[in-house]
């Protein structure tokens, strides 16, 4: 979702009947810096510039009105926690995927990726009563940075606190970054401005923290990032380490035609199956208790470059699925995120586009 790698506008997937497949596009491969930039996130540390589009739900039945329109539960979270949540149509199908966390006991502040936000804010303003809940577009109040990597938690410590006299905004969590659970999250000090860091868990198994800051202290956040010894990682290095964790990027991996299940959006706990009512609720919960979805987000692997929206085949030469995100990996070589039929499983060899020969693999990729 919230991922500074991805254009949507380069990509449709789940195509309409009737409606052309745009021609394939092949992989390009990573600069030298890029490549250094991937490994550093994989051994220490580097950091992103994203696209977060932020808004918020406030009000006494804030939190009542969030649950209505969301998959995950939010009635569980402590202020000072957060999740991965999905927002739907009424038919069940995805209108962007989100992260949410509760910065105080009636308000929750979310981000989208950016061009999913109108979408967002459209439904939520549809369905939200505002006598109950204001929803606002807070995308101009917030600067966004990730840091990620092996040694994400030593690395943000690294950026420095505050100036002396400085409120000590890190002790209110306890303990050391590297001892945060998942999803916490806090006020933090980075120079003189003071931060809210969310430990998400945004690209596998690789560690690292959300940066939101006061727009106002962006450059002052910005000046500290690119005086730290971290590389400035671009957004294909962040593209990579995203495929590589098995995580779908709305416009590219699923779209306004994908069901959340479709996705891997169930095992990647966006959706809560014992929560009440919300809109679309029927359609994921049928597939959950009473049957399956006929395709899968799967990876591929091969030894030649997967085109992008390139058809893949079985071994009998059926059509079964198409290849969404492609990258070429400095560690694991040529991969990519498909989708297939569920009947097509990890272990089993498919071809690809003009006869790429590639094995089907359980997301995320190994380590």
């Amino acid at each position: 979702m919230s991922d500074p790698s991805v254009n949507p506008a380069a990509a449709t997937t789940g195509l309409p009947n009737g409606v052309e497949s745009p021609s394939v596009v092949y992989p390009e491969p990573l600069s030298r810096d890029d490549v250094e930039s991937y490994h550093d996130l994989r051994r220490d540390a580097a950091w992103f510039e994203a696209l977060h589009h932020w808004s918020s739900v406030e009000g006494p039945k804030a939190m009542e009105a969030l649950n209505g329109l969301i998959t995950n539960d939010v009635s569980e979270l402590a202020v000072g926690k957060g999740l991965h949540a999905v927002a739907l149509t009424p038919k069940g199908k995805v209108v962007c995927d989100m992260y949410v966390v509760r910065t105080a006991a009636d308000r929750f502040l979310l981000t989208v990726l950016g061009p999913s936000a109108p979408a967002w804010l459209e439904l939520a303003r549809k369905y939200i009563n505002p006598r109950l809940a204001k929803v606002t577009d807070e995308s101009d109040q917030w600067a966004t940075y990730m840091l990620y990597g092996a040694r994400a938690a030593a690395a943000v410590a690294d950026l420095g606190g505050g100036p002396p006299g400085a409120a000590p905004l890190g002790d209110v969590m306890g303990g050391t970054l590297d001892e945060w659970p998942v999803w916490s999250h806090g006020l933090w000090n980075i120079g003189p401005a003071s931060v809210r860091l969310i430990r998400a868990p945004v690209l596998g198994s690789l560690p690292g923290f959300v940066i939101v800051a006061d727009a106002r202290d962006a450059e002052v956040v910005r000046d500290r990032l690119l005086a730290s010894k971290k590389r400035h990682a671009s957004h294909a290095v962040w593209n990579l380490a995203r495929i590589e964790g098995g995580r779908p990027a709305f416009g590219v991996d699923m779209d306004e035609h994908t069901i959340p299940q479709e996705a891997n959006l169930d095992t990647l706990g966006a959706i809560s199956f014992t929560k009440g009512c919300y809109t679309g609720q029927e359609t994921v919960a049928r597939v959950h208790f009473r049957g399956h979805v006929n395709r899968h987000l799967r990876g591929l692997r091969a030894d030649q470059p997967l085109p992008q929206f390139a058809r893949v085949y079985d071994a009998n030469g059926k059509d079964v699925g198409d290849v969404r995100s492609s990258v070429l990996s400095p560690r694991l070589g040529p991969i990519a995120l498909a989708m297939i039929r569920r009947e097509v499983a990890p272990g089993d060899t498919v071809r690809v586009h003009d006869g790429i020969t590639a094995a089907v693999e359980a997301l995320p990729f190994p380590e």
